[in-house]
């Protein structure tokens, strides 16, 4: 079965040279006649355009370089908008990639973008297999802070003292949560509808933290992390909670808006919405990475700690808020 330490390997380890590139001042005449000099020595499902450097330019389907005319130009051909990965990506990026994105072949780079072969989804077919059974069982009980072989055979009392250290963590973001939302006791009794949906918000919170997390800790470096891969983490997570933030903000809000007539406190719950779930994102990116630093497992401590300061955070924010806009 293969490891954690084998899906960490480079990509640059298993690249293949795909089918020859072509040119971007090519016409599909003179490709084709290039490919049927050089042949073709594997399964072929897209062709790479490279410039004169060899930069990846586009990509053109197997089926489409058959169908356009022999005059049109390749550039006219292909489709500019391409992904790519690095040649030091890891297996795992590799493979998240062709999870989310559906391609069979996916073309790697070097940092001056010139084309340096590709990766097959053939090569993640029996990885995605394995990792589908007692290794993935494993780390979704990792992920709340439990490790499935210590519990599974364990005594009551040693498992009692394996599972509730991790749950302390919960217990204090609770503990915390309610002083604040007593702190401002005075604020949810001018607005009923703010106690309300307090539950709701902290539950989108929550669930766009662990997520974030979840993915996070999938594509988490064995070794050093790097601020490069941080930098586009952050970024990706980041994007993403802003776009289903405004989707869920303004849901709730026109909700607020209809039922209760609420207008202020429709926005003050809506933008809570939208930074709550933004900083519940980024806290899934950051709270593994310094585990990781500070050498403790991420795998198991980081899904307690998180989902307890997504809540500190969004009951903060929830409430500040709603009382600034409400005086």
């Amino acid at each position: 079965m293969p490891s954690k330490e084998h899906l960490d390997r480079p990509i640059s380890e298993f690249i293949s040279p795909g089918p020859p590139p072509l040119r971007i001042d090519q016409t599909v005449g003179e490709a084709l006649n290039a490919i049927r000099t050089t042949g073709l020595a594997e399964r072929i499902f897209y062709f790479y355009v490279v410039d004169a450097e060899g930069r990846l330019s586009g990509v053109v389907p197997a089926r489409k370089l058959l169908t356009e005319p022999l005059s049109s130009l390749i550039s006219e051909a292909m489709m500019k908008r391409v992904l790519s990965l690095p040649e030091n990506a890891t297996l795992m990026e590799a493979c998240e990639c062709f999870i989310l994105h559906k391609f069979l072949a996916i073309p790697v780079v070097d940092n001056s973008k010139r084309l340096r072969g590709i990766i097959d989804v053939g090569l993640f077919t029996d990885e995605v297999m394995e990792l589908g059974t007692e290794t993935n069982n494993d780390q979704l009980f990792q992920s709340i802070g439990i490790h499935v072989q210590e519990v599974l055979h364990a005594s009551p009392w040693k498992a009692f003292g394996i599972r509730f250290p991790w749950l302390v963590a919960t217990v204090s973001g609770g503990v915390l949560c309610a002083v604040l939302a007593g702190a401002f006791a005075s604020t949810l009794q001018q607005r009923v509808v703010l106690a309300v949906f307090m539950a709701l918000v902290l539950g989108l919170g929550e669930a766009v933290a662990a997520q974030s997390l979840a993915l996070t800790v999938q594509s988490l470096p064995s070794s050093r992390v790097r601020w490069k891969w941080l930098r586009v983490k952050l970024r990706r997570e980041g994007v993403t909670a802003v776009l289903l933030g405004l989707l869920a903000g303004v849901a709730v809000a026109l909700m607020v808006s209809i039922c209760w007539h609420d207008f202020v406190a429709a926005s003050s719950i809506g933008g809570s919405v939208v930074l709550s779930m933004l900083v519940s994102g980024l806290l899934g990116v950051l709270v593994p990475v310094f585990l990781r630093i500070v050498h403790w497992d991420p795998r198991i401590a980081a899904g307690p700690i998180t989902l307890a300061a997504a809540d500190l955070f969004t009951v903060s924010c929830y409430l500040v808020t709603a009382k600034i806009l409400l005086r």
